[in-house]
């Protein structure tokens, strides 16, 4: 069951590269080292889209190899919510980003519940 909270706590470490995206200028003025600030936007973006996508992809597998009943691939009913954040994580910047945070903070919430659901509820 460590890979339900491998996959939780991916997803969880996506949400303050969000945050380093959106306040990357302040921080690169005031000298705040950051992902964002010492590998740039571009990297921090893929950074942000590998840990979603290897979030989401672990489970299938686990529940390939038995680590985990199939109810926990309820949590894939919030992949088009993923999908819509990453696709405004890849092409907004600054202030815009501020409501990508919250998001991200829903998806996580979110996504955990119908894992957990989809867990305690499988044969």
């Amino acid at each position: 069951m460590s890979v339900l909270a491998f996959t939780a706590a991916l997803l969880a470490l996506s949400i303050p590269l969000i945050d380093q995206l959106r306040t990357l200028d302040a921080d690169r003025g005031s000298g705040r080292l950051t992902v964002a600030t010492r590998f740039g936007p571009t990297a921090t973006r893929v950074l942000y889209s590998i840990l979603v996508v290897v979030a989401y992809a672990v489970l299938p597998l686990a529940w390939a190899v038995g680590a985990v009943p199939i109810g926990a691939l309820a949590a894939f009913l919030t992949a088009p919510l993923a999908m819509r954040l990453g696709d405004v994580v890849s092409h907004r910047s600054g202030e815009s980003l501020k409501g990508a945070v919250r998001e991200a903070a829903g998806l996580l919430a979110l996504f955990t519940a119908l894992l957990g659901a989809g867990v305690y509820l499988s044969p």
